[in-house]
């Protein structure tokens, strides 16, 4: 009888890190492979994967900074920890590959399968590699991408435009269950506003202050704010919040007319793949190395994306890009359509099946 064979996923620190494993996880489940997870003790992944019933393997975690920190020196300790750890994972379960999809926890088990002969595929999402694919992409048989522009930072042999995976769910998704769970009628339009899993103190800010002041009562608002970041003043009949949401998020998703978020390339791919209008706000340079701008300015280059920088937000100019956006949703849900998102699931199956070893 053949061996099963085993497929390691790796990734987190966010959600945005985890999401597009999950159909590359369904997908080797269907094919009887088996499934297991490395990532951090603590990080938003560890939920999601252990409610799938998924074997997880947590390491420790060091934070790769691109800027002198005295923690650097302790993080530096807990990442060859973490190496170490990873290696001694991989002789006891001896997979046939791993797939890492980022985030800081996903270096050491890449150079760990390294040591062990591990054949390794690495997912970038965005537009700019981030530093730990620059770290880990020496260490990989293949990296695959989701921008074709972003094929310039790696070798032509090593690199593959594949686009995003997007969870099943997102195609599937129900907007009567999305109101269900609002408690909104539909009557109004809804506007979501979103920060990804960790939520945003900007974007809740720029949400709630504009409800207060009735800048927003034409609409029906759901704000997902992030854990421990609930409000219990703002009491409105249009407003409501959550923490966070499972799977009933792209129900809310689906029953949105507009949604404002943040510039992380699973929530765009995500929302592109469902075919919402949204502006996005991203991430500023003076918090992140400038990923999520250059996301938001590529999909907007394509038609297809509004966005406004922080430096650059007054309400004025922000619900002028929300009505110029309901106005011309005709010609964004066109341009939307001719966007293939279906194809990435198996355009990174192909690049997983050609390195794999067994």
């Amino acid at each position: 009888m053949a061996k099963q064979k085993h497929i390691v996923f790796t990734g987190g620190g966010t959600l945005g890190h985890v999401m597009p494993n999950l159909p590359l996880i369904t997908a080797y489940q269907k094919k009887g492979w088996k499934v297991s997870y490395i990532g951090s003790k603590k990080g938003e992944e560890r939920a999601k994967i252990e409610s799938l019933g998924i074997p997880y393997y947590p390491i420790r975690t060091g934070k790769l900074r691109r800027y002198f920190d005295w923690q650097n020196f302790l993080d530096i300790f807990n990442v060859f920890l973490a190496i170490l750890q990873s290696f001694v994972l991989m002789l006891r379960l001896r997979p046939n590959v791993l797939f890492s999809k980022g985030g800081y926890v996903a270096l050491p088990p890449v150079v760990g399968a390294w040591l062990m002969r591990v054949p390794t595929v690495i997912h970038e999402s965005d537009m700019t590699p981030g530093l730990t694919t620059k770290l880990s992409k020496r260490f990989a048989k293949k990296v695959c991408v989701s921008f074709q522009n972003a094929t310039k930072f790696f070798p032509k042999g090593l690199v593959n435009w594949t686009g995003l995976p997007v969870r099943d769910l997102v195609f599937e998704a129900d907007r009567n269950r999305g109101l269900e769970v609002s408690g909104f009628s539909g009557q109004r339009p809804i506007l979501l506003t979103f920060g990804g899993s960790l939520g945003a103190g900007f974007l809740n800010a720029m949400i709630r202050e504009n409800v207060q002041n009735g800048h927003l009562k034409a609409y029906d608002v759901i704000n997902i704010c992030g854990h421990g970041k609930l409000d219990a003043t703002m009491q409105f009949d249009n407003y409501v919040q959550f923490e966070s949401l499972s799977d009933d998020f792209l129900h809310i998703m689906k029953s949105a007319d507009l949604v404002i978020t943040r510039g992380g390339a699973t929530s765009l791919f995500e929302l592109l793949a469902m075919k919402k209008l949204h502006v996005v706000v991203p991430l500023s340079k003076n918090a992140s190395r400038g990923d999520q701008i250059d996301n938001a300015k590529y999909f907007a280059s394509l038609g297809v994306s509004s966005f406004i920088e922080e430096e650059d937000y007054t309400w004025e100019k922000m619900e002028g890009m929300i009505q110029q956006t309901l106005k011309n949703q005709d010609t964004i849900l066109k341009k939307i359509e001719n966007l293939e998102f279906s194809v990435a699931t198996q355009k990174v199956l192909d690049v997983i099946e050609s390195v794999h070893k067994g």
